[in-house]
């Protein structure tokens, strides 16, 4: 067995660094401003040493040029990971980094830097910088020139324990009071959008900021970048897997032992104490197993395990949610988003910009992913046998837009266009709450009321694709006037938007407020009720599923919903009325879009 391999720590002084690092075993100098301890570095500006072991004194540069057999991959490149710990003692500038290609072009470095924080410590009330709301390189250039930077940046409330990946092109900082472990590509490539006035302690000069190369590095609009944990056995959860690396969590709480792994891998105790080959390892220690190793593991404590990232040629689909407010663009498999990039959707902008955001999103995930289909979800009208979006209300100007001729045309993928609400109707019914069901009918209700339905697994789409709408079907005539649709519509009494209005009116602070009143319950479950008995005596569903942002407050309507619609159907139907929440949440749009076809 080959033995883990343990590195001297390199100590870095940062203008806001402090001592807390000295909490976790590390041996920080008296009055040093320590902000960073590289546990395991090759890079010109540090690289650690071999402590102990028959390749004491080689540093890490040494050991991956000289002993390949070690890592189990090729190593005529740089090493491609850096480990570090941080300390925040006060806030970090705002920043971000380039990507691979970034940096080539303008660095001639190999590596942009990808990077990921876990938290080992924080503030209970804290959150760090990561994003930005600025849609274009010319807001940003105002916002400099403003002054307005730091007011357009998104703040994320984080806890200890949570685990945030910060791609290259995204603006983020640490702030104040954390202590975290960062996992990075090999790169100390950086770019200072602002520094709170800070001064080199040198000369005594304002630290230099690096506007222009910062501004062509961001990424315009921000891409919200989602990746749900994936649990792996009771002890382990995968945190992320991108192209440079990957990152898992396990709880050690009884002996495990370590598989052998074609290539190298990383372990780091980030709490309690852990016993790796009969070696105790405290918080912060570091240890480089071997390729091809068995290793065990004991004790009672949290280690990370990182590396490179395994190579996958399974197939997945990509599936697009554009709406008014926000696009996402999802790696779907099967019923699960692996993972989500998302950035707002700008109405009043040409429509090519919409198009060219969505596109960078399906690039990006194509350089990780084998993708073999694209489905794409938006608002009606549109004409799915075209791909053309024709008049959406809350698109205003997207008229007769083909949105999948350059999509498809540029990835060389089949891809399909439907109605949202079908799409979100497929997804529930093939893995959401209508799974087991032959027959399904979908209803949202949110900003809007939109529906689908969906027989033996395929969607109805009718002679011109206007199945299932539901929302412009005429509950009360004399009702309130809609933009586009008809006179007391569904979508005019019930939706979302219809809910607030009225909320305004009865001076009730938000729809959950408003339901509270018993009169105005009644009012929505009524009109609601009407809209769903009309769908089951037209099309007799075995189930109806009810989503939408509405359906956060069904504890306060749900059981009034289902008697009334009892109520309102024939006598002999009561008894099989079947009404159901959808199970998908926020994620039935864009895993149905990915199935289409």
């Amino acid at each position: 067995m080959q033995e883990a391999i343990y590195f001297e720590p390199i100590i870095k002084e940062r203008i806001w660094g402090g001592q807390r690092l000295r909490e976790y075993g590390f041996p920080i100098p008296d009055a040093s401003r320590t902000g960073e301890v590289w546990t395991l570095a090759s890079h010109p500006n540090g690289t650690t040493r071999v402590e102990s072991g028959p390749f004491v004194g080689l540093n890490l540069e040494e050991l991956w040029s000289n002993h390949p057999e070690i890592f189990g991959m090729e190593t005529d490149s740089d090493f491609p990971l850096l480990l570090k710990w941080i300390d925040a003692s006060t806030d970090l500038s705002v920043q971000v980094h380039p990507n691979d290609a970034d940096a080539r072009r303008y660095e001639q470095q190999p590596y942009g830097k990808n990077e990921c924080w876990y938290i080992i410590d924080c503030p209970e009330d804290a959150s760090l910088i990561h994003g930005h709301s600025l849609s274009s390189q010319e807001e940003f250039d105002e916002a400099v020139l403003q002054g307005t930077l730091l007011q357009s940046l998104h703040h994320v409330p984080v806890s200890k324990g949570d685990f945030l990946y910060v791609p290259a092109g995204t603006v983020h900082a640490l702030t104040e009071g954390c202590v975290v472990l960062e996992i990075q590509q090999n790169s100390d490539t950086t770019y200072r959008l602002h520094d709170y006035d800070r001064l080199n302690s040198v000369t005594g000069t304002l630290r230099t900021l690096h506007i222009e190369q910062a501004r062509r590095v961001i990424r315009f609009p921000h891409y919200r970048y989602l990746e749900p944990s994936v649990p792996l056995s009771p002890s382990r959860r995968r945190l992320t897997r991108n192209p440079d690396f990957f990152v898992e969590e396990w709880t050690i709480r009884q002996t495990h032992a370590l598989d052998p792994s074609p290539t190298f891998r990383i372990i780091t105790v980030v709490e309690g104490t852990i016993e790796l080959d009969d070696v105790v390892l405290s918080v912060g220690a570091t240890a480089l197993l071997p390729a091809d190793s068995e290793h065990v593991v004991s004790g009672d404590g949290l280690m990370l395990v990182t590396g490179p990232a395994p190579k996958t040629i399974k197939p997945f689909r990509i599936g697009v949610d554009l709406g008014g407010t926000q696009t996402r663009v999802a790696v779907v498999d099967q019923e699960k988003v692996i993972k989500q990039l998302s950035f707002p959707t700008n109405p009043v902008a040409d429509p090519g910009q919409t198009i060219s955001h969505i596109e960078h999103a399906i690039r990006y995930f194509s350089e990780e992913f084998h993708l073999t289909n694209i489905g794409i979800a938006a608002p009606g009208p549109l004409d799915a046998r075209t791909g053309h979006l024709l008049s959406p209300p809350n698109l205003p100007g997207w008229d007769d837009v083909d949105l999948v001729t350059p999509i498809a045309s540029r990835f060389e993928l089949p891809t399909c266009l439907e109605n949202d609400a079908n799409a979100a109707a497929l997804g529930e019914a093939l893995f959401g709450a209508g799974q087991t069901s032959s027959s399904v009918y979908y209803v949202t209700v949110s900003t809007g009321i939109g529906g689908g339905y969906v027989h033996e697994k395929k969607l109805i789409r009718g002679a011109n694709g206007y199945a299932g709408e539901i929302g412009n079907t005429i509950i009360d005539s004399s009702g309130p006037v809609h933009p586009v649709l008809n006179v007391g519509s569904l979508e005019g009494l019930a939706s979302g938007t219809a809910l607030q209005s009225r909320a305004m009116e009865q001076e009730a602070s938000s729809i959950e407020m408003l339901l509270t009143v018993p009169s105005e319950r009644t009012r929505f479950i009524n009109h609601l009720a009407t809209g769903l008995a009309n769908i089951i005596h037209t099309i007799d569903p075995e189930v109806i599923i009810i989503g939408g942002g509405v359906t956060g407050s069904a504890d306060l309507f749900w059981e009034e919903l289902i008697c009334r619609v009892r109520e309102l159907v024939y006598p002999a139907l009561r008894p099989s009325i079947d009404v159901r929440l959808a199970t998908l949440e926020g994620h039935a749009g864009v895993i149905g879009a990915a199935h289409l076809g």
